[in-house]
């Protein structure tokens, strides 16, 4: 029920498959119809000429030639088929019931979906300035191809879109399509296809019963019919089962590898034929023709009264939610978006045009601004920012200018010089000899005069055990507290513990900052500084000006930047922040292992494998994803456990992450390095909701562990208090609440709680002795930080518990069935951002050069530079891996320009503080922050 996807690679067979389809059409082809502007331009509207289709396939178009002649030969890829098919309820209430309406709305949203992808997706590629950029054109050709049936022969509604790889662009000749946005956005493509057509089966009378991502069934069509026409699923998901894996948990490569191993060969049977053995079906379910005609019959009533006419209202509210939620986590998004997301919210309630135009005022509002989206590659897409998001970073703009000369320098400047002389000297009688631009960057903070400096340096330069350790020390000396601050509490924690001082989560200190209190100046040392939001950010400058704090920003603009929307490390450091640099790296013990990293920098993945081929490292190709993980897990396990314990594996994605680790620890059962029996349990893994998912009830499954970060004590809600997820009602955003001594909470989103609230999902993991687990959740009490990694070292399968041993000699016994103890999850594997600030004798990265949102320079320089003697890269194809990391800077958008922001800041009053940070000032209490 979702989008898919296909090249089509000839055109003979193309034409002739969709030709031969006739799974319905009374004596004649499958009805088909031309669809785009393009198709409007060469004048063709109505069926399908099987001519012309065939000459648009081979690339003749309005009289011209598409393609390119290689060795003689013409080569031209014929187009895409985009097939949109319906929920499993309307293909069976339009075939087995008999409502032919249902076909017509079908017909209709796929409409909208291809308009979709014409206004927002249809591109080439164009020569400019010496490079090759993607240019929208705003049109297309298709060919669509509408089916009754599926190729095991069950109902099953669907258009099979053919896109012509043909575009007109602006001077008025036809050129190849750029195709990259029709398969990063397929997902969107459908989920868009999907909502139009909800709203036109509520016009047609029928109830829905919405879930999550855009799906949704006809209420009255019961589980156990859609499963007695579910041939194609049934067989995909024991094809799954017998991989090992299942629909809920595969990847989409397993999904799609199972799809085609259990596909069949396409029939032809006698439409009146299928629809009585399809009948037959039905009354075995038990929904025979008394029932089907029922429920046919009250929709027609139910669409004559009108009820279910779109709600103007609804839409605003639609999009105001899905710009609060992208706007959580990027700076400018896609129109595109706006709309997929927007129509989630409102599903079945309003359509496409309601959303338009919803966004269309909001925009004339203020609420949102137009702004260009850049893709990852750098391709431009028609995008907004908010109004919030401009405030944020207004805010913080304004704090640093004002800051600028507002305090008394903590140190002289010979006092500061001779402080730093002498912990130089200390250091170097210990053998650790600090280089200039550490003695530089110490003094720098040390006599500063603004309320907010910066320390930028590369990976690997020591600056907390140099320069900050420095600064602390003598900040203190002089009565001036030290704060240590970090997004992370690993993060804090390892920052604290360098300073001598207690570490905290910036999350945390804005609930409750140190030295709130009347009493000595404060310094506040915010390590791992590039990810921090612009949010976070504007909300820590305003409470350090309130109580007259210094902050020090410390990071690295080349590494990852935050989860949220804004790169407020740069933007401050564009805008003139007063920045001490480092540049010389002294982590790496390997000198070929140092140029990698430093080629890294550059975004020289060439330079930088080549450097690691000198020496640095290993570059191990396996084209499919399989092999790689077969021998990562086997070089891990071939590992010693000293050895180990010394060595970080690094995969980009969460889905990645934990099939990998399954292999490592199947490897380390077989060579005994895991033992004993294994304990199965729930462990739990935080859903990272954004504020306003927070709000929305289809973030809510049954099974889920809901902990509030306040109390509310009139309902019966403890902090920190674990409590389960029974149900959930979208329609009146109730969830009903369980706690684990057996109360019962209602929880209504919209009166109390989604804003101060963290939401966990159960993932099925088991345990040995001799397991690497962390613990994913900060529990003060317990003594547990986020990410603080321990060894299982027994297991009681009676007792349900586990015994670890913490990396200070620190022994705890978990109960695996208390929901407090289920906050781990296994520590072989590290996601790029969890590796952010870790470092390894040697890193095993697994590096795929098609994981376009996860792969690029700023995730490959992270992982190369955790290493300080080896690195190895396992990667599909070390050419392609190249190319893709040339491509992908992985820089993110600011909501300001760069041009407005250094134009703002250098006028200082030119940005409106009031309102900024009116806008920005509001309490902050945000789920998954570490709180």
């Amino acid at each position: 029920m979702v989008a898919s996807v296909s090249v089509l690679t000839s055109s003979a067979q193309a034409s002739s498959y969709y030709e031969a389809d006739d799974y319905y059409a009374d004596g004649g082809l499958s009805p088909s119809e031309w669809h785009g502007k393009g198709a409007e331009e060469l004048g063709l509207s109505g069926d399908v000429d099987r001519d012309t289709f065939r000459e648009l396939l081979d690339g003749k178009v309005a009289g011209e030639q598409l393609g390119t002649v290689r060795d003689g030969q013409l080569e031209h890829r014929p187009g895409w088929d985009v097939t949109l098919s319906a929920p499993k309820s309307v293909s069976i209430m339009a075939e087995v019931a008999g409502d032919r309406r249902l076909i017509a709305a079908h017909g209709e949203a796929v409409k909208t979906a291809l308009a979709h992808v014409e206004a927002h997706m249809a591109a080439t590629r164009v020569r400019h300035g010496g490079n090759v950029i993607r240019a929208a054109t705003g049109n297309l050709i298709v060919a669509s191809f509408q089916h009754g049936t599926s190729r095991a022969q069950d109902p099953q509604l669907h258009t099979h879109n053919v896109i012509m790889n043909a575009t007109q662009s602006e001077d008025g000749s036809w050129r190849s399509l750029e195709p990259r946005a029709i398969y990063q956005l397929q997902k969107q493509i459908g989920a868009i296809y999907r909502q139009e057509l909800a709203l036109k089966v509520r016009e047609l009378g029928y109830e829905i019963e919405a879930r999550n991502d855009s799906m949704f069934e006809i209420k009255g069509v019961s589980a156990d019919v859609m499963a007695a026409f579910s041939t194609r699923s049934a067989e995909i998901e024991a094809a799954l089962g017998e991989r090992g894996t299942s629909r809920e948990e595969a990847s989409a490569a397993e999904k799609q590898v199972a799809a085609l191993d259990t596909r069949q060969a396409k029939g032809t049977t006698d439409h009146g034929t299928l629809v009585a053995d399809w009948r037959e079906i039905a009354d075995r379910a038990g929904f025979d023709a008394d029932v089907r005609l029922a429920l046919v019959r009250e929709a027609g009533a139910r669409a004559a009264s009108g009820l279910h006419l779109p709600d103007p209202s609804i839409a605003d509210r639609a999009v105001a939610h899905a710009a609060d939620k992208l706007g959580e986590r990027q700076s400018v998004f896609p129109v595109a978006a706006l709309h997929e997301e927007a129509g989630r919210v409102g599903i079945g309630k309003v359509g496409y045009a309601e959303i338009g135009d919803a966004i269309r005022q909001a925009t004339k509002e203020g609420e949102l601004i137009d702004r260009t989206f850049l893709d990852r590659r750098g391709a431009a897409f028609a995008g907004f920012t908010t109004r919030q998001n401009i405030a944020a970073e207004k805010t913080l703009l304004r704090i640093e200018a004002h800051g600028r000369g507002a305090l008394a320098p903590i140190a002289s400047p010979l006092a500061a010089a001779k402080a730093v002389a002498g912990a130089a000297a200390k250091a170097g009688r210990s053998g650790f000899g600090w280089n200039a631009d550490q003695k530089t960057a110490t003094e720098q903070l040390l006599i500063s005069r603004n309320r907010i400096t910066a320390v930028q340096g590369y990976a690997g330069t020591a600056k907390t055990t140099t320069v900050l350790a420095t600064f602390a020390r003598e900040a203190e000396a002089r009565g001036v507290s030290v704060v240590a601050l970090a997004p992370t509490a690993s993060a804090a924690m390892t920052l604290g513990e360098a300073l001598g001082t207690r570490g905290d989560t910036v999350a945390r200190h804005l609930l409750a900052p140190e030295g709130s209190a009347p009493g000595p100046p404060a310094a506040w040392i915010v390590d791992e500084a590039s990810l921090l939001s612009a949010r976070d950010t504007a909300l820590l400058f305003n409470l350090a000006e309130q109580h007259d704090a210094r902050v020090i920003l410390v990071g690295d603009v080349k590494q990852l930047g935050s989860v949220e929307a804004g790169a407020a490390f740069a933007q401050l450091q564009d805008a003139g922040m007063e920045t001490a640099t480092l540049g010389e790296i002294v982590r790496q013990s390997n000198a070929a292992t140092k140029e990698a990293v430093l080629a890294s920098i550059e975004g020289d993945a060439k330079k930088a494998l080549a450097a690691l081929d000198r020496g640095g490292g290993q570059i191990v190709e396996h084209a499919d994803r399989t092999g790689r993980f077969a021998a990562i897990a086997e070089r891990y396990a071939g590992l010693d456990k000293a050895a180990r314990a010394r060595t970080l594996v690094i995969e980009p994605s969460r889905e990645g992450r934990d099939a990998l680790t399954a292999d490592i620890r199947a490897a380390l059962v077989k060579s005994a390095a895991l033992s004993g029996p294994a304990v199965t349990m729930e462990s739990l893994v935080n859903k990272g909701l954004t504020r306003a998912e927070a709000r929305d009830p289809f973030s809510y499954d049954r099974g889920d562990v809901v902990r509030f970060t306040r109390d509310y004590a009139d309902k019966g809600v403890a902090r920190g208090e674990a409590y389960r997820v029974e149900a959930a009602d979208p329609a009146k955003a109730a969830i009903a609440l369980r706690s684990e001594d057996g109360r019962e909470v209602d929880w209504r989103l919209r009166q109390w709680g989604a804003g101060k609230v963290q939401l966990f999902a159960p993932q099925t993991i088991d345990l040995r002795t001799g397991d690497s687990i962390r613990f994913t959740r900060n529990d003060r009490e317990a003594g547990r930080i986020n990410g603080a990694r321990c060894e299982v070292i027994a297991i009681d399968e009676q007792a349900r518990t586990a015994t670890v041993l913490g990396a200070r000699g620190q022994v705890q016994i978990l109960d695996l069935d208390a929901a407090r103890d289920r906050h781990i999850a296994h520590a072989y594997v590290d996601t790029a951002f969890a590796a952010q600030g870790r470092t390894a004798d040697h890193v095993i990265i697994h590096a795929d050069s098609r994981a376009a949102n996860l792969v690029d320079q700023k995730s490959f320089y992270v992982g190369i530079s955790r290493a300080k003697a080896s690195a190895t890269i396992v990667t599909n194809d070390r050419a392609k891996l190249v190319s893709a990391i040339g491509e992908r800077a992985g820089a993110v958008q600011t909501a300001l320009s760069r041009t407005p922001v250094a134009q703002a800041v250098q006028s200082r009053a030119a940005i409106a503080a009031p309102a900024a940070d009116k806008a920005i000032g509001a309490a902050v209490s945000r789920p998954g922050m570490g709180l």
